[in-house]
């Protein structure tokens, strides 16, 4: 009687990520990195004629769920033909585990998805940090400064050295920047659309002259969503399901019409001259995102993204979202921006109190480059006595927090900002500072502006800091809805 076969949860995930992606200041290489590292788990299911079909069930940026079937003494073989793909594919740059285990009962998969995520963990501990290169190169890649640089890419600068692992990002970086949207989207109108390839066309100059050389780096990460799995995917079919909620419903629907408000004839602020669309992409699949836009763009990118949020429930709970905003020159290393952005994210979430809410935290650099310490710790320092939470908004408050942000630039003087700042600082009463400056409002638009003042800052001064830092980020213009 022949031997029935089993069928077999199968987790693979790329670890050391600092080391396969984020280490390198050059945004085509992070880029290239980053979606070689989806394409290669996305591509698993091809593997067809090597191995029992690879059913993919949910993909993320550097990690993948599969099902497959087969006899239990064939289990291994096919676990070796995987690691070889995932060698053959990124084993340059990236270093990847596996987990296998029995598809379990109806209603034990959460257990299971657990136990194949601790094994991949005690793998990776397991492993060495970066793979090795084979090489009797001696020099030092140029751009990340640990690998043996045999291997040159062309720049404008000139030949650059560098290592296998950096050419073979770099490249593939460079071929995305305009494949990208549609590959990821499958909407063919995306070919004729062109994109940035580098932070100083992202930057570039606002057609008020605002922001200019300022990007907006944006970390969005889901609340609570692995204790949302833990809770509620029961079955397989819930983790499925989840997982399509995040990508299909939220993700990808948030990038079309991010997309689409870039691509409007009004929209110039999101283009070049040359009518390139000033976006980049740095982190894409999971529960997290990681955007780059002009800082000009920021508010809409945001509006967008939380109205796409909106109304997208697993099982009646709501999904709910938390993003760290860095505003900042684009000669600033990207990578110390990430990690800034990543911090902020954390105080968001840990903002809300269990509160099902979407938010964002904000740091704005434009005037320094660098922080010595960790970004709470930095903000609670800088702005005493403004703490962290004072540049924390809602979404909920963003559409009001913006509109009387605009009437306060547009009638209230600067340089009483700067005089009510230095007062808060000093621990010393503004009352008379912001009365001087409403004097100075001809009287059809004191009235407004003080209104929109008392809506910011009634309940706590303190948010005059987050009023100065929102002042280059909104024009004083109204806007119409970004959808």
């Amino acid at each position: 009687m022949a031997k029935q076969t089993q069928q077999y949860c199968l987790r693979i995930e790329a670890v050391n990520l600092d080391h396969a992606i984020y280490d390198t200041h050059d945004i085509s290489t992070i880029r290239g990195g980053s979606f070689i590292l989806l394409d290669t788990v996305n591509s698993l299911h091809s593997l067809h004629n090597k191995t029992p079909v690879l059913q993919p069930e949910a993909t993320g940026a550097s990690a993948g769920l599969f099902l497959f079937s087969c006899h239990e003494n064939e289990k291994e073989k096919i676990l070796v033909t995987v690691e070889k793909e995932l060698e053959k594919q990124a084993g340059q740059f990236a270093t990847f585990v596996c987990a296998c285990m029995p598809l379990p009962e109806k209603d034990k998969f959460a257990e299971t998805e657990q136990r194949l995520t601790a094994e991949c963990r005690r793998k990776q501990y397991q492993t060495l940090s970066f793979a090795l290169p084979k090489t009797p190169a001696k020099e030092e890649c140029e751009m990340n400064g640990v690998r043996p640089a045999d291997e040159t890419i062309s720049r404008s600068e000139g030949p650059v050295a560098v290592s296998a692992s950096v050419k073979q990002r770099f490249n593939e970086g460079k071929k995305l920047r305009n494949e990208l949207y549609w590959k990821l989207l499958g909407e063919m109108e995306l070919k004729k659309t062109r994109f940035t390839s580098d932070l100083e066309s992202i930057a570039g100059i606002a057609k008020n002259g605002a922001n200019e050389e300022k990007i907006a780096l944006i970390h969005l990460d889901g609340n609570k969503f692995g204790t949302i799995r833990a809770n509620n995917c029961r079955t397989f079919e819930d983790f499925k399901d989840f997982n399509r909620i995040v990508q299909k419903e939220i993700h990808e629907p948030a990038l079309k019409r991010l997309l689409t408000f870039a691509t409007k004839p009004e929209s110039e602020g999101f283009r070049t001259k040359s009518n390139d669309v000033r976006l980049e992409t740095l982190m894409w699949g999971g529960d997290e995102i990681i955007w780059i836009v002009p800082a000009s763009q920021l508010w809409d990118t945001l509006q967008i993204f939380f109205d796409t949020v909106s109304n997208k429930p697993f099982k009646k709970i709501p999904l709910t979202y938390s993003a760290g905003v860095v505003i900042c020159r684009h000669t600033v290393p990207i990578l110390q921006i990430r990690h800034y952005a990543e911090q902020l994210c954390c105080i968001a979430k840990a903002s809300s109190n269990g509160a099902s809410s979407n938010q964002f935290a904000l740091l704005n650099m434009a005037s320094f480059d660098a922080i010595h310490k960790d970004v709470g710790t930095f903000l609670n320092a800088y702005h005493h006595p403004a703490t962290a939470n004072d540049f924390i908004v809602p979404f909920s408050s963003m559409s009001e927090l913006r509109q009387n942000v605009q009437t306060i630039r547009k009638n209230f003087p600067k340089n009483k900002i700067y005089e009510i700042i230095g007062e808060l600082k000093a621990e010393k009463d503004i009352e008379k500072i912001v009365d001087r400056g409403l004097k100075m409002i001809s009287m059809p638009f004191k009235e407004p502006t003080q209104k929109a003042i008392e809506a910011i800052t009634a309940s706590n001064p303190n948010q005059w800091f987050l009023i100065s830092d929102l002042w280059s980020l909104v024009d004083n213009t109204a806007h119409e809805p970004a959808i």
